[in-house]
């Protein structure tokens, strides 16, 4: 099986940068409205770049389209040149003369593209009736590549079903493979799996049927991971000294209200650095039962709100943490001064931070715990100057 590891670095790479940086170039026509569509009888003689609720292309667009919809995408015509798409679902029933690159919910392919497609969805289909030219990239949790692709079948999915042809190789990495259907591969079958392949004796393959093991943990990846923990504690340990010799009086007495009411404190810190997450599910289940033509409003005032809380949950993580771990250093070193407790304290929740299987409780006891001592501290300091008044 010959090497593609070049290419597919550039095609993966570049579908990316094309889905997130597609910036009109040229001369093209741009669209913003609740509902684009060109008809069946239309031409449309340009390249188009459009955003709206949903948009429909029944008729010919003689240039490239790049398009984000809130609802759906679908070509039932011609594009004659290449398609950038982001939507929750992406219909081609029609004709696209150069490549596809999609992201989103669901992608069905009934018709055909000229060149390459690549993906990254939930739910990819290419029916028996697709036909792609060049290669099919994808990335996906289930994925049906049921039609004709011309060239290879690369990417990984969680569930992979298999019938049509495929012209060149196969090398997908999958939970499971199924071939459904009668299947053609003119070079190899190579699949990365830790099950074996069902329905084999349905595929007719010119080169090698291949089941290789799943990849190890690659140890270059986790020696950065491991390096980039340390330096993680090694930023927030500066940042809690930092804060300490700035105000030494205000993180004394945080630490000292550590232990008093600590699942109290831990729960108001936790609503508060989680509130992000939160706000950001509320508002996918809100434009889940909203009527589609309010996505775009909705998303223009909850976005920037939900990215400004991200912001401020950053900013007090970044100190949160240091009442508990001068607490920590405190108890288990008694002799220590502030920063001799704090530092301490560091080290060892940085030492708990990479043990396997409690490692994950650190930053999730460590920072809400902080920060609910910090708020505590900070109301009793407005107590007492309110009283003082």
């Amino acid at each position: 099986m010959r090497s593609r590891s070049r290419r597919r670095l550039l095609a993966f790479g570049f579908g990316l940068a094309v889905l997130a940086v597609a910036i009109p170039a040229g001369a093209a026509e741009t669209s913003n409205s609740e509902l684009v569509i060109i008809r069946e009888d239309d031409v449309f003689p340009d390249d188009l770049y459009a955003g709206a609720i949903r948009i429909v292309i029944d008729g010919v667009l003689e240039g490239d389209l790049t398009a984000f919809a809130a609802e759906e995408i679908v070509i039932n015509g011609t594009v004659t040149g290449s398609v950038v798409a982001a939507s929750p679902r992406v219909t081609v029933t029609g004709q696209i003369g150069g490549s596809l690159r999609v992201t989103g919910n669901a992608l069905t392919v009934e018709g055909s593209v000229g060149k390459d497609l690549v993906g990254a969805i939930w739910s990819a289909r290419l029916t028996p009736s697709s036909a792609v030219a060049g290669d099919v990239l994808l990335w996906a949790w289930n994925a049906a590549a049921l039609g004709t692709i011309g060239q290879d079948l690369d990417g990984t999915q969680r569930h992979l079903s298999l019938a049509g042809s495929v012209s060149g190789d196969v090398d997908v990495s999958v939970g499971s493979l199924s071939v459904v259907d009668p299947l053609q591969v003119g070079g190899d079958l190579g699949y990365r799996s830790g099950r074996e392949a069902e329905g084999l004796e349905n595929a007719t393959v010119g080169g090698a049927v291949v089941n290789k093991t799943p990849l190890p943990p690659n140890l270059r990846v986790r020696a950065l991971t491991l390096l980039g923990r340390f330096m993680i504690v090694l930023f927030l340990s500066i940042a809690a000294l930092t804060t300490a010799y700035g105000w030494p009086g205000r993180t004394a007495e945080a630490i000292s209200r550590v232990a008093r009411s600590p699942a109290k404190k831990w729960l108001t810190g936790l609503l508060i650095l989680g509130s992000p997450l939160a706000l950001a599910l509320i508002t996918g289940v809100i434009l889940g039962v909203a009527p589609a033509a309010a996505a775009f409003p909705l998303l223009a005032v909850l976005v920037p709100v939900i990215l400004a809380l991200a912001g401020l949950s950053f900013a007090l993580a970044l100190v949160a943490g240091a009442p508990v771990v001068g607490w920590l250093g405190g108890v288990l070193f008694k002799r220590l001064e502030l920063y001799g407790s704090i530092l301490a304290g560091s080290l060892l929740a940085g030492v708990a931070w990479y043990l396997p299987w409690v490692g994950w409780a650190v930053p999730a006891v460590v920072l809400p715990l902080g920060l609910g001592a910090w708020l505590d501290t900070w109301r009793q300091s407005t107590r007492t100057i309110s009283s003082g008044l």
